[in-house]
């Protein structure tokens, strides 16, 4: 996978993104019709991981955190 220059600058300053609660990210998926198999594969990650990241008993790391937060900001921006 390339690395972007954005990842690169917030790996260098530890800089992470942060999320919502796990409640919200799981509301804001749903409003937009979005299925955990659909957010998965577009943050690619396992349908699995989607829904431990919604129940709160797992948080996504590195590269997986970056794509998962854009993707909430996104499903938060077309609501």
């Amino acid at each position: 996978m390339t690395v972007t220059v954005a990842e690169q600058i917030r790996s260098r300053l530890r800089i992470r993104r942060e999320l919502p609660s796990p409640e919200e990210c799981r509301a804001l998926r749903i409003a937009s019709g979005i299925t955990q198999g659909e957010l998965a594969t577009a943050i690619g990650v396992t349908r699995q991981a989607v829904t431990q990241y919604e129940s709160g008993t797992r948080r996504p790391q590195g590269r997986t955190l970056d794509a998962y937060a854009e993707a909430i900001q996104t499903l938060r921006d077309a609501a």
